[in-house]
């Protein structure tokens, strides 16, 4: 049977976290080639897809739903380049730890697995929780405040910084993916929904997501917000009344025998379970970093070791070249040009600060060249904690 599936549905269902913050951000895929990945996505599970016209739209039409999900074509060399240079030490971090048999019999969220494989602390799987809890976030932001880490009025910068640390769910994400290519790994993903009245979790059925996305769907056009919207300007009216709207209509959804649920919010886990015939760490590196497994075979204890702590060093790097970026990018597209006659009576600086009337601190960290040193602290202090 064929499926008509609009592509903002099929990004929220198949789409990688890149995927999802490109199409939130432009409301449409405006990169080919990240559009080209979700189709090869979308034919792991399904034989057909097509892109036809739909009214003024472009739809995917999918047909023949695959029994078991398809091997997804690997370009990529075993000693190719990586976009980000820590993923490939974050991936023996993973493999590694798999290998000592670290896994559950229940569905974790990536940010639960990111803290099982040592990629982020738990103060920092605090700090992805506390995007979705007002109360969570104020707790922090006054650890903070106290710790001297941030003062009065940056607080938008913590969001900056759970949003970087937020990135490694979909490098994780990548990761588990290369794992279940070399079949060292199976994943299977468990929407689960959580019930206001009763504080319970409980797993969605398909079809029960499907009037999830599709509720999302109509509010965010109905609003006209997108994903990116709703997540950065919390306090816009329009964000409120989605907000509001949202709480409400998703109380409604239904199971799969039409009941209502009572849902306050749901979210994706994953399922990870080990493949008993698989080497594990050495088929993991047969196909993908070939190179480093003579030194891996001579001391696997200090291999590791080494290896975990590259990921730490480079990661920190990371984090601060990207934050160098930001400040770099908002001075050179905020600090105004006046011409010589408008010089003699104003301050280029001055003016460009007057334009931003709400979050004045914030903005004052670029500024005064302040934003690198605060996500630097930021980074620093919850690396660190446990």
């Amino acid at each position: 049977m064929k499926i008509i599936m609009k592509k903002k549905e099929a990004v929220q269902l198949f789409g990688s976290e890149n995927c999802k913050a490109h199409f939130a951000r432009y409301g449409k895929f405006k990169n080919k080639s990240i559009e080209d990945a979700l189709i090869t996505t979308l034919k792991q599970h399904y034989r057909t897809v097509n892109i036809i016209k739909q009214g003024r739209s472009f739809v995917y039409e999918l047909d023949s739903k695959r029994k078991v999900i398809a091997e997804r074509p690997d370009k990529r060399s075993s000693n190719g380049a990586w976009s980000i240079p820590y993923t490939r030490n974050m991936d023996m971090m993973v493999v590694a730890s798999l290998d000592q048999g670290i896994e559950t019999e229940n569905a974790q969220t990536l940010s639960r697995w990111a803290v099982q494989f040592g990629l982020i602390t738990g103060e920092m799987y605090g700090l992805l929780k506390s995007q979705y809890d007002k109360g969570l976030r104020e707790f922090y932001i006054k650890k903070l405040q106290s710790a001297s880490i941030i003062s009065f009025g940056e607080e938008r910068i913590l969001d900056d910084f759970t949003g970087l640390t937020k990135e490694i769910n979909g490098q994780l994400a990548g990761a588990l993916e290369r794992m279940k290519k070399t079949r060292i790994i199976e994943i299977d993903l468990v929407y689960k929904g959580h019930i206001k009245e009763t504080d319970k979790t409980v797993n969605l059925y398909e079809d029960t997501i499907q009037q999830i996305l599709i509720l999302k769907r109509r509010l965010m056009e109905e609003y006209q917000v997108n994903s990116f919207f709703l997540l950065n300007y919390c306090n816009a009216k329009k964000v409120k009344d989605y907000n509001k709207k949202w709480k409400t209509e998703l109380e409604k959804i239904t199971d799969h025998r039409g009941e209502k649920l009572g849902l306050d919010y749901f979210y994706k886990t994953f399922l990870i379970t080990m493949n008993p015939d698989k080497k594990t760490t050495i088929d993991y590196l047969e196909k993908y970093n070939k190179k480093v497994i003579r030194e891996f075979n001579q001391d696997q204890e200090l291999f590791l070791v080494k290896n975990e702590n590259t990921f730490h060093k480079l990661r920190h790097n990371y984090v601060i070249e990207k934050a160098k970026r930001k400040q770099q990018r908002f001075l050179s597209e905020n600090i105004l040009t006046l011409d010589e006659e408008m010089e003699m009576f104003y301050n280029a600086e001055e003016l460009s600060r007057e334009r931003f009337k709400f979050d004045k601190q914030y903005y004052a960290l670029y500024f005064d060249k302040n934003y690198v040193k605060r996500i630097k602290k930021l980074q620093e202090y919850y690396a660190n904690k446990p």
